[in-house]
Parts: C-alpha cells; sequence; structure tokens
C-alpha cells in the first residue's frame, strides 16, 4: 500500500526531522508538510527534511498564492529540487481562509486565482520567459535562472465541489483536507473525475491524495483526545460543513472559532465529539486503525497521508503502524 507522513507544524522541527528519518527508514513513499499560518513553515522545514533523508520524496503543503507569489513558489521548490533530485513534488492551495485574515490576507476569486496560479508555477518552473498577464497575476518577462532536472508534480487542495473539479482539471493529483470521512471523500472523487472529463483526461491520470488525522494507542481514550486538538483546529472553517454531516455528526463552528481564536485547546477539544472523532480519523488500538485505514483507501484515496497525533511517542507509533503496512 502506498502512504505518505504528514507534520502539521504544531510541534518542533526537531521532532519532526526524528520522524522523517524513521519514516524514510520504514519505506514510506512521501513526508508531506502543512503550510498553517503562525506555525512552523512549511517550505525551510521541507529542506530540512531533504538534507536529513536518503529516498522518501518531501512535498511542501499548499503554497498559497496569497502568501506566496508564483515566482518565490518556483525558485523555492527549484532549489529543493537542486539539492535532492527526483524527491520532490508541490501543492498548491487557497490555505486556511480563517488563519489568512488573522494576518490581513483575504481570500478572493479562488478558482480564478487558483488557475492563473498553477499555470504561472508550471511555466516557470519549465525555464520558460514567462509573459502572463490574468486577472489575477501579472508576469513581465521573467525566467528562472535555474530550472529542476525533472518534472515537479503539482497537486491541488481542494475541499469543496467547484475546486475539486479544477483540480481535475489542471492538477497532477489532487490533496484532501485533513477530517474528510471517507463518504465524503467518494463524493469527492466523483467531483474530481468531473474535471478531468473536462480536461479530456482520465481519472486515473488524477493522484487522489489525502492526510488522515491519525491516532494509535492501546488506550482509546488517549487516543481519542490526541485526535480531538487538530479536528478542533480545521473544523472550526465551515467550508467543512458538508463534510461533517456525510459523517454523521454536528460542530458548533463559531464557538470552535472563538476557542481557537484564544489559542484555548482545551475549551476546543470539548466542542468536537467521540463520534466525530471516529467518523473523522484513524483513531484507536493499532488493528483498529488497520481496519479503519482500508475504509478511507475503499472511499477513493490512492495515496493515504496520515497525519500524527499525540505526543512524539504517540507520533512514532503512527510511523511503525505504516511500517507494517
Amino acid at each position: 500500500m502506498r502512504l505518505g507522513l504528514c507534520f502539521d507544524g504544531f510541534y518542533s522541527i526537531n521532532e519532526m526531522v526524528e520522524l522523517a528519518r524513521l519514516a524514510d527508514e520504514a519505506g514510506l513513499e512521501s513526508i508531506w508538510m502543512s503550510d498553517h499560518i503562525c506555525f512552523r513553515d512549511s517550505l525551510t522545514s521541507a529542506m530540512a527534511f531533504l538534507t536529513t533523508t536518503k529516498r522518501i520524496a518531501v512535498v511542501p503543503a499548499p503554497l498559497s498564492p496569497y502568501s506566496r507569489p508564483p515566482i518565490v513558489s518556483a525558485m523555492a521548490l527549484a532549489t529543493m529540487e537542486e539539492m535532492a533530485r527526483g524527491r520532490v513534488a508541490a501543492t498548491v492551495g487557497t490555505g486556511n481562509p480563517m488563519a489568512l485574515e488573522e494576518v490581513g490576507i483575504k481570500v478572493t476569486r479562488p478558482l480564478r486565482t487558483m488557475r492563473e496560479y498553477v499555470q504561472a508555477l508550471r511555466s516557470l518552473l519549465g525555464g520558460e520567459t514567462v509573459q502572463f498577464h490574468g486577472q489575477v497575476f501579472n508576469i513581465n518577462g521573467a525566467k528562472m535562472g535555474f530550472k529542476p532536472s525533472s518534472p515537479i508534480r503539482i497537486y491541488m487542495t481542494a475541499v469543496k465541489p467547484k475546486m475539486l473539479a479544477l483540480a481535475g482539471e489542471i492538477g497532477d493529483g489532487v490533496l484532501l483536507s485533513a477530517g474528510c470521512a471517507p463518504k465524503y471523500i467518494a463524493q469527492c472523487v466523483g467531483e474530481i473525475g468531473k474535471g478531468a472529463e473536462r480536461a479530456g483526461k482520465s481519472l486515473r491520470q488524477s493522484d487522489i491524495a489525502g492526510f488522515i488525522t491519525t491516532s494509535v494507542s492501546e488506550n482509546a481514550r488517549e487516543a481519542i483526545e490526541a485526535s480531538k486538538t487538530f479536528l478542533a483546529y480545521i473544523f472550526r472553517n465551515r467550508h467543512h460543513e458538508e463534510n461533517i454531516r456525510m459523517g454523521g455528526g454536528r460542530v458548533d463552528h463559531e464557538s470552535l472559532a472563538a476557542a481557537i481564536g484564544r489559542r484555548d485547546w482545551e475549551g476546543a477539544k470539548k466542542l468536537i465529539s467521540d463520534e466525530v472523532v471516529f467518523a473523522h480519523s484513524i483513531t484507536g488500538t493499532p488493528s483498529e486503525c488497520r481496519k479503519r485505514l482500508e475504509e478511507f483507501v475503499q472511499g477513493g484515496l490512492d495515496l493515504p497521508i496520515l497525519l500524527p497525533m499525540g505526543t512524539q511517542e504517540a507520533r512514532k507509533r503512527v510511523v511503525e503502524l505504516a511500517r507494517g503496512l
């Protein structure tokens, strides 16, 4: 089974590097570094992983057009690929709207912005002299002074139907957000297929990856509590409403947003029920987690990407779970 490992940037770079080395030794396919505003930076962290591992691919996720212009992302990706040839991919996405707004960045015209961003980024990474005059971006003859030795696959992060279809149309792959329930993943695959068809492609040409919040412990309560913090963080956004509904649960988005805004993690966790945890994550004993992983694959993931929760020792258990699959 293809498997990746994801880091959320909520804990130290040294801990993430340790896990990256373990994942490399365990034979996982890839490491994906989330770019959460106000936490560890995805690009500098990704470079650290590349320099301390031997074979595993590394993917910063996502590069947002609202915080990183096309040329800035192209320079970073090409530099990483120069360090570790053939081991770099990219994920682009709008980013978390609420987190961006906290730092004064507003997400506007997301579909047009993402379409232009991918086009401009591909041209720059291809070594072209880029004359690009879109509705959002303008590039006046920029040309990279060096370019990647091998093509860099570009995944698109998407959750809602129109963005999923756009990802299927123009992306090399699609990355689904952590917290997607298996039933919602199946619905997403259908939307991705519509976009692929619009571009004259087969759905099989889109590599469908997805982050899965994962907590492994022989103590069920410990595992559940470990998963709640991250689910609280992402479910404060209303764009997950349909996903949560299809998972069979309910979430008070406004109260969650207020708690996270205060960085009241304990208060936020209380707003996430055990039922929501089980519906939207892989949580439990090793045997329960293996069974649950199959449900996410059956939902339509080509590449499950495990997002380990809890203490460093608990996160190591997630890598060990992956080693045995």
